[in-house]
């Protein structure tokens, strides 16, 4: 059996996430607001996130997007043996503070958080949590298969895909033509793809 678990962007509408095909396995997304708690940081969120997958149907898949992505690769070092496969789009391993990992937080209205996991002070807060954080001595502890999806226009987070490629075990890389940061219908062809 086992579970998909969705580790979503933190700017992203939930929504698409509800069709993704996922066999004959559990689908499960992601409640930030739940893994948040009160402290509102990275940690706490990533020791939610690792506690949630101990519980999880096993093996897990860790689906992730963005931020997510970012998430799914923290997790992933510490969970050997408990991950089946990451599935990592958009994905970063170096969060400087250029690089934001979630898009265009400051640009959006707070009424267009509606969709989306937390509210715009909550993501405002992770997010800074993250900055300067760098995954890069870390990504020797990934031991499972990592596929890696980035679109082709996505100038962004192009280069951390390729390395992150390089640098995994397992690392298998995908470019969407039709990509850029957004989830696009090719995306999730793509990944029902490999998960049906």
């Amino acid at each position: 059996m086992g579970t998909v678990l969705v580790l979503p962007d933190l700017a992203s509408p939930l929504e698409g996430w509800h069709h993704l095909n996922v066999g004959h396995r559990e689908l499960r997304i992601a409640d930030y607001r739940e893994l948040n708690g009160e402290s509102g940081d990275f940690d706490q969120v990533t020791e939610a996130t690792i506690s949630l997958v101990r519980k999880l149907p096993q093996p897990v898949i860790l689906v992730g997007h963005g931020f997510g992505a970012f998430l799914a690769l923290n997790v992933a070092t510490t969970q050997f043996g408990r991950l089946d496969r990451l599935m990592l789009i958009t994905p970063m391993y170096q969060a400087k503070k250029r690089l934001v990992l979630s898009n265009g937080i400051r640009f959006k209205s707070k009424g267009s958080f509606k969709t989306t996991a937390l509210d715009k002070a909550a993501t405002s807060q992770l997010v800074k949590s993250t900055v300067d954080r760098d995954l890069t001595n870390q990504l020797m502890h990934v031991q499972c298969r990592t596929d890696i999806f980035c679109g082709e226009q996505d100038r962004r987070h192009k280069q951390q895909a390729e390395d992150l490629y390089h640098r995994l075990l397992e690392g298998h890389l995908t470019m969407v033509p039709q990509m850029d940061t957004q989830l696009a219908s090719e995306t999730f062809n793509a990944l029902n793809e490999i998960l049906r």
